[in-house]
């Protein structure tokens, strides 16, 4: 099976490029209004992390697997900071944690996903 690193690359620009756009929207409603609780660093990082990505998908098939592979790990990262930053009481209060970091989530998810695919497609273009 041949996997496209291009188009993988592409359709995560996509990705990244629409989380930046809805920060910048979030910020732009009242704080207790917002969906998505970011801030600029985070946002601008989404931003770069896009144009990264369509970077890559003029390169190798090699360089865009190793960016997808570290982008994958620094997005887990990145939400295990924004996990351990949350004070987590017990009671009613699981509902603001989740909504708080809703953000933590999705960048967690998409760390996992970056992960696998260049964790595949790097098995997939060597010679077993």
């Amino acid at each position: 099976m041949s996997i496209n690193m291009a188009s993988i690359a592409w359709a995560f620009y996509i990705i990244f490029l629409v989380l930046a756009a809805l920060g910048y929207i979030s910020d732009l409603q009242p704080e207790d209004k917002a969906f998505l609780k970011t801030n600029t660093i985070l946002n601008l990082t989404h931003l770069i992390t896009a144009i990264g990505f369509a970077a890559v998908s003029k390169q190798s098939s090699n360089i865009s697997i190793q960016f997808t592979q570290i982008i994958g790990m620094t997005y887990m990262l990145i939400s295990l900071i924004g996990f351990m930053g949350v004070n987590i009481l017990i009671g009613d209060q699981w509902k603001d944690v989740i909504f708080l970091n809703l953000m933590s989530y999705i960048q967690f998810g998409l760390g996992v996903i970056l992960s696998i695919i260049g964790t595949i497609s790097s098995k997939n273009l060597r010679p077993a």
